[in-house]
């Protein structure tokens, strides 16, 4: 797959190679760049609209440092398209480019660097893949979640009427949880600081992490947005000193990101114990 997505992005930078000879230009922030296109007429991204790219970056010696194609994404890494908060932010560039548009950026060492100099540069190869206005975005994310939520409630419903336990209660977010043993502590509220043992699996019994293993609780405040979102509140529905599980839905763990053994739209089991 990576050898086919670099074919596709080097037939694109070769297309716009194609087109006509482009002289350097400069951002009032002191970016040269080229943009390569068969159409200057092409729709372009604004603020506040989301993208598809893909980056490579090379050092003043052109060395390759980073390369966003080793995330194996055959769309493109995609991000809200936000306006640069420093002089050294290439994504600014994506402003003059069209759907497929490729672009060379040249940033001097001296400001992406403190101590950089002026006679050096960072080189980056940039692929806008696609762009969605604002409003489109919000539209077609909603509806990914409404049908990510029908599907991870299947899943759970699926997975409470094969399990063992028949305790499980919803609460208002959506989670499930089950209080295998009360412990004799006050109930978990905001602003808590609480550790906890888990052992995180996924709805298949394939753990992804567990901290009894490492031989570390794990500790976080309640509500201080310090873990996923299912965790933060689900957590309020146990007592310090109890022991349980914890059902979170993707929607509220990690949605359609990838994190680490998780994969996009996973729902969690956290079986939990509160040790103080």
């Amino acid at each position: 797959m990576k050898n086919k997505l670099f074919l596709l992005l080097l037939l694109l930078f070769v297309h716009g190679l194609s087109a006509p000879f482009k002289k350097w230009r400069q951002t009032p922030s002191g970016l040269y760049y080229k943009v390569y296109t068969s159409d200057t007429s092409k729709p372009k991204p604004e603020y506040g609209d989301h993208i598809w790219m893909h980056l490579r970056k090379y050092g003043w010696n052109k060395k390759e440092l980073f390369n966003t194609m080793i995330f194996d994404t055959r769309s493109g890494v995609e991000m809200d398209f936000r306006k640069a908060d420093k002089p050294s932010d290439i994504t600014e560039i994506f402003q003059f480019m069209g759907k497929g548009d490729s672009a060379v950026v040249m940033i001097p060492a001296s400001i992406a660097d403190s101590n950089g100099s002026r006679n050096k540069y960072y080189m980056f190869r940039l692929v806008l893949m696609d762009f969605q206005r604002r409003e489109d975005h919000i539209k077609y994310k909603a509806t990914q979640i409404e049908n990510q939520i029908k599907t991870d409630s299947s899943a759970i419903a699926d997975f409470l009427s094969k399990s063992d336990i028949k305790g499980f209660l919803a609460d208002e977010n959506g989670n499930w949880y089950f209080r295998k043993s009360l412990g004799l502590g006050k109930k978990i509220i905001e602003s808590d600081s609480v550790v906890i043992h888990y052992v995180g699996k996924l709805l298949n019994n394939r753990q992804f992490d567990n901290s009894y293993e490492r031989k570390q609780p794990f500790s976080f405040v309640v509500g201080k947005r310090q873990v996923i979102d299912g965790l933060d509140k689900g957590i309020r529905n146990f007592s310090f000193g109890d022991k349980g599980t914890l059902l979170i839905p993707s929607i509220n763990a990690y949605g359609d990101k990838e994190a680490g053994k998780i994969p996009p739209n996973s729902v969690l089991i956290f079986e939990i114990e509160i040790l103080q």
